[in-house]
């Protein structure tokens, strides 16, 4: 009898251990499908200027701004209840493939208490799919309600925007007349540049799993959960945060900032001299209603700066890109004597 219960003892020890294996890889499994959800998310962002125009729609509540792309304030709300008003899955759920993508979701139940790692793995590979067709709607439901003058205007405003944006994207530089072998260019640049930007996504996503590391640390003696929820979003706990990790957070930026630059670099080699001094106008000497917006988004700054509670207005938040010269200053150099001394046909 004693051995049959020892037996039984250790036959249950392997079932519990081996459950226990089980349900760590399925934790694992599941930590590692959602990082790799929020990176895809944030490359389709770096390469398709999604959050771009999702600031342009904000912007459509000023005055100045909608005056300047032509639009009414009719139009304007219009377009924001349609991207930010309304549920874009009532937009989707007439689409084949997105439904298709729905139902095979459900099947999965990847919520069950019993769930495998192969179906959690194949739930978010459906997510992420599904997810570039919701970007792909909102981008889509913004631009097909501007005439081409308006898109023209938007397109424009990113290029004189680019002091402000970490990232280009390709199709901002439509607004200087790109010809189809141009467009296939870019499009060849950023494939080229996708490893390092994959890399740089991952320097990213590392530094933030850390601030929340060290924001769980910080308020792990905070016993009322409603506290601890309010002081998760306070400044002052971000700037604790930040300061702990402002080495790390100072080489992301730079990197950043280098492989940014790169990518400027190698898309404006594919502009003309004549896109370029059109590039150049709207960057140095941007429409007044841009001066404008950069005034207003100074000020926005100051009273973030100096407050303890978030204006009603836009701010940057505290890991917002930083500010900086829209072109590399080498490439302007090189690129002015370019225009002197013609570049030699390398074919003849």
């Amino acid at each position: 009898m004693k051995t049959f219960q020892l037996t039984l003892t250790a036959m249950l020890l392997l079932g519990l251990t081996t459950a226990a294996v089980a349900q760590n890889n399925l934790d694992a499994a599941r930590k590692q499908m959602h990082e790799d959800f929020v990176k895809q998310a944030m490359r389709y962002d770096l390469l398709n200027g999604h959050n771009a125009t999702l600031r342009v729609v904000s912007l459509l509540s000023q005055d100045f701004f909608r005056d300047e792309i032509g639009i009414s304030e009719e139009h304007a709300r219009r377009i924001q209840k349609e991207i930010m008003g309304t549920n874009v899955y009532d937009y989707l759920k007439n689409e084949p493939r997105f439904v298709s993508l729905q139902e095979k979701q459900k099947e999965l139940n990847a919520h069950q208490p019993n769930v495998t790692e192969d179906t959690t793995k194949q739930f978010y590979a459906l997510q992420i799919e599904m997810s570039e067709m919701v970007a792909n709607k909102h981008l889509s439901l913004f631009y097909g309600n501007l005439t081409p003058n308006q898109i023209q205007k938007v397109n424009e405003f990113h290029i004189s925007y680019m002091s402000e944006t970490e990232f280009i994207f390709p199709g901002m530089f439509e607004a200087l007349g790109l010809s189809d072998e141009q467009k296939q260019q870019l499009d060849n640049v950023q494939n080229e540049i996708m490893p390092e930007l994959d890399q740089h996504i991952e320097n990213q996503f590392r530094l933030r799993t850390k601030q929340q590391e060290k924001t769980d640390e910080i308020l792990k003696a905070i016993t009322d959960l409603e506290e601890r929820e309010r002081l998760r979003h306070d400044m002052n706990t971000a700037k604790k945060v930040l300061d702990t990790l402002q080495t790390e957070s100072n080489e992301v930026k730079e990197s950043g900032k280098k492989l940014a630059d790169s990518l400027k670099i190698k898309m404006f080699d594919v502009l003309t001299d004549e896109q370029w001094e059109r590039l150049l106008k709207l960057t140095d000497d941007p429409p007044e209603y841009m001066k404008k917006l950069f005034e207003q988004q100074r000020k926005w700054k100051e009273a973030w700066d100096n407050s303890d509670s978030k204006p009603e207005a836009w701010a940057p938040g505290p890991n917002s890109w930083k500010p900086g010269d829209p072109i590399p200053e080498s490439y302007r150099q090189q690129r002015q004597e370019r225009g002197r001394f013609p570049r030699v046909n390398q074919s003849e």
